[in-house]
């Protein structure tokens, strides 16, 4: 972003507000707005694209012979991207991205060089998206600052949109709207400054840090080409005092190239820090994400690797996940690092909802750390022993790095460790809670009897698949122990078996008894699920809670099915519901509604959830769902939970009695994730 002065800024702001307040259309403030964005932004170029809900098109106030409107239906490229995932996004290179598609992403046909893409939202209603780009004549690379600029500039241009669209904010006064973008012009100015402000320090820090960098560089670059030298010398050299001196100049040559690195990463470290933002995520996903990067390596290490994330985790946090995901690397790779072959080592993470806390926890049976070496290894560079660098490799840094970025997620980091036994490293972090309901709810079921087969090596692995049925509500008292040759007692409901231990008598037996079948593979990627097959099959060195649930529940994923000829509705659902325990298919006409709804009531495997738009190509929503009740009345099967959306939102009085509920659109996340704890309901 070009820096403006403090003056310039608030006289520029002020004066646009002047000018848009007493224009005389919509295209004359756009006009205006854009012109604002240009300067703010420092670019050659910026575009107001304000969304037309009825052709779901994205329209540009001018009066000139450039592309002023793009239709978002089954559009393509990095502008619909944007718009389809209502995200921001900097693409300094735009020609080169993968999606970049010409007419979308360039409709001004300039020679684009860069482009920055923003979505304006007002209370969950989409309202448009903020461009600035600049040609390869003006070349002008965006930054996080610049995507945090346009934030600030959103609410004034949301503003903006009403004055030149006064029907798109419903029972809202010209006055109201010419008052509110008065207000929103003075914060406007106060958040730029901050942000101005807030991006000269960071660059005064970035200046200390590439001065150091260069620095360190220009260091290690002669200390690697003096070691290359002194190889040379030591192939030619017999004197054993010489080659000595020579063995000892090389260590030193190592030992700098070695700190520089350190240095360097340090540096990168402290870079990465200062650009962390908090994200809204799924912490289970992202946690399991990051743990089962670790999987194949354990394994072919022959380390026993259990994951345990808590059931009780809340859906949804807000937090800064990079500081999160570099402790979680470098915590699991130190207790890969430092492991022999035959140990363990688990990642166990647990919540404590009256308190809103997540203690992670990575512990292993490895090889130690004395008591005395304790503290000084949380230290930059420090290493427990002299001699650990050459048997294992590190710099030193990793616990450092982990121990501040712990510490500025609001934890401490902590250790418990003994030589020769292992150690454990642990922290709890306060957490920023979006949604509190539990990633897996309790199952409570008394009926339920689990044999568990397994040999005395899977016992850590055991061990942890105990504490997750007893986590999401099985008593111990369920989980009875099954020897792999015993007949299975007649109590038993659900059997869990290792792979090693698995006989053709235990398939033959649950299958016979109709018992369902559960195996844990031992071997990293050896079993394959076959489509349509009753035997489940986890790995022991994934996450795994979500197959077990669905397991032992018998709640399979629910079934619903999307059918809307407007595939920004379509997208929307889907994005709404994708980290619920669902899977979800789509169509774009009556017809094809219709054919998939009876196809699976023919096959037994029918849909529990259904979104029909009202007007469809060849049929109605309301058709499909009328000729679709009488099959489920002559196949007497469960109720689909059946919703109705529409544009005006009515309710269709004929089928009325179809339809279990209505949605208008434009919908948000609230109303849809409702009609789905509606559907679980009556399942």
């Amino acid at each position: 972003m070009g820096q403006i002065e403090p003056k310039e800024l608030k006289a520029l702001v002020s004066e646009s507000t002047r000018k848009i307040q007493s224009a005389s259309d919509h295209i004359e403030i756009n006009k205006i707005a854009e012109n604002l964005i240009k300067h703010v932004m420092g670019t050659e170029y910026a575009s107001l694209w304000v969304f037309h809900k009825e052709t779901a098109s994205l329209l540009r106030a001018r009066n000139d012979d450039s592309v002023n409107e793009i239709s978002m239906l089954g559009q393509h490229g990095v502008f619909a991207k944007c718009f389809f995932t209502l995200s921001g996004g900097i693409f300094n290179y735009l020609a080169s991205e993968k999606e970049y598609l010409a007419e979308v992403d360039n409709p001004d046909n300039i020679r684009i060089k860069s482009k920055i893409i923003f979505p304006i939202i007002d209370e969950e209603n989409f309202l448009g998206m903020i461009t600035a780009y600049s040609s390869i004549h003006k070349i002008k690379n965006f930054t996080e600052d610049d995507m945090e600029i346009l934030e600030t500039l959103a609410p004034f241009l949301t503003n903006v949109i009403y004055m030149m669209y006064p029907e798109m904010k419903e029972q809202t006064t010209e006055v109201y709207v010419s008052q509110r973008l008065t207000e929103s012009s003075k914060d406007l100015v106060e958040k730029v400054e901050e942000v101005q402000q807030q991006q000269q320090k960071t660059e005064e820090s970035e200046e200390t840090l590439s001065f150091l960098a260069n620095t360190v560089h220009d260091i290690r670059t002669p200390a690697n080409s003096l070691y290359g030298f002194l190889e040379l010398l030591e192939d030619h050299l017999e004197d054993r005092r010489l080659l000595q001196y020579i063995q000892n100049a090389k260590e030193s040559a190592h030992f700098i190239n070695d700190l520089t690195s350190s240095i360097l990463d340090r540096i990168s470290s402290q870079r990465e820090r200062s650009k962390d933002e908090a994200v809204t995520l799924n912490p289970t996903k992202f946690l399991a994400d990051v743990a089962e990067t670790f999987s194949a390596n354990m394994y072919n290490k022959g380390i026993t690797y259990n994951i345990f994330i808590d059931p009780a985790l809340p859906k949804e946090i807000t937090i800064e996940d990079g500081k999160l995901k570099r402790v979680l690397m470098n915590l699991l790779n130190n207790a890969y690092k430092f492991t022999p072959s035959g140990r363990d080592i688990s990642l166990l993470v647990q919540y404590k909802a009256d308190e809103k806390k997540m203690k992670i926890s990575v512990n292993d049976s490895g090889i130690g750390i004395d008591p005395e070496k304790q503290e000084e290894i949380f230290k930059a560079f420090s290493q427990a022993e002299k001699d650990t660098k050459q048997r294992y490799g590190g710099t030193g840094l990793g616990l450092s790095i982990a121990k501040e970025y712990v510490s500025a997620l609001g934890g401490k980091l902590k250790l418990k460790s003994e030589l020769d036994k292992g150690s454990s490293f642990y922290f709890s972090l306060p957490l920023n809670v979006n949604n509190h309901e539990a990633m897996l709810p309790s199952i409570h079921n008394t009926h339920v009897q689990i044999g568990l087969v397994f040999a005395k090596h899977n016992l850590p692995s055991a061990r942890n698949m105990v504490r997750y049925l007893t986590k999401l509500g099985i008593e111990k008292t369920q989980i009875p122990t099954l020897k792999k040759m015993e007949t299975i007692p007649k109590n038993i409901t659900h059997v869990i078996c290792y792979q090693d231990q698995l006989t053709e008598e235990i398939q033959r037996e649950t299958e016979i008894k109709n018992i369902s079948l559960l195996t844990v593979e031992e071997k990293f990627l050896s079993l394959l699920q076959e489509e349509n097959s009753i035997n489940t099959i986890i790995s022991q060195y994934g996450y795994y809670a979500k197959e077990l649930y669905e397991f032992i529940s018998g709640n399979q994923p629910l079934r619903i099915l999307v059918a809307d000829d407007d595939r920004i509705n379509v997208e929307l659902i889907k994005a709404i519901l994708a980290d619920e325990l669902c899977h979800i298919e789509t169509v774009t006409d009556g017809e094809a509604a219709l054919a998939l709804l009876k196809e699976g009531l023919k096959q037994n495997t029918p849909y529990q959830l259904v979104y029909l738009d009202k007007q469809m190509p060849k049929l109605s929503g309301s058709e499909v769902i009328a000729r679709y009740r009488e099959m489920e009345t002559q196949k007497r099967g469960k109720r689909l939970f059946a919703v109705s959306i529409s544009g005006d939102g009515s309710k269709d009085e004929n089928n009325r009695e179809m339809f279990d509920m209505y949605v208008g659109k434009p919908f948000n996340k609230k109303s849809i994730q409702e009609t789905l704890e509606l559907a679980k309901t009556i399942q």
